[in-house]
């Protein structure tokens, strides 16, 4: 069995039949089988994306909070900025 493409390229290979089969030059025969071949690769894309998702799923699992973390805002809050702290006088604010 081949090797499954990257997922970019599979998917620009993808967008390249559907483009061709919303064309409309292709014959029937021709069009049927760049159809099947999509068909084929959707799967494979999808398959990749699943293993993907498993794989981020185990990596987090052992507690650990993708992107920042429950303390992070959720989508669509605006960021807050945190103000600087002084340790001393004369002394820049600290960043972190």
């Amino acid at each position: 069995m081949p090797e499954a493409p990257k997922f970019e390229d599979g998917l620009a290979d993808l967008e390249k039949l559907v483009n061709e089969l919303e064309g409309g030059e292709l014959g029937l025969d021709e069009a049927l089988k760049r159809f099947e071949k999509g068909v084929k690769l959707a799967a494979l894309l999808q398959q990749g994306l699943e293993q993907s998702q498993r794989k981020v799923e185990q990596l987090t699992a052992g507690g650990l909070e993708p992107f920042g973390g429950a303390d992070a805002p959720a989508a669509g809050d605006a960021p807050v900025a945190k103000k600087p702290t002084r340790k001393g006088k004369g002394q820049e604010p600290s960043l972190f």
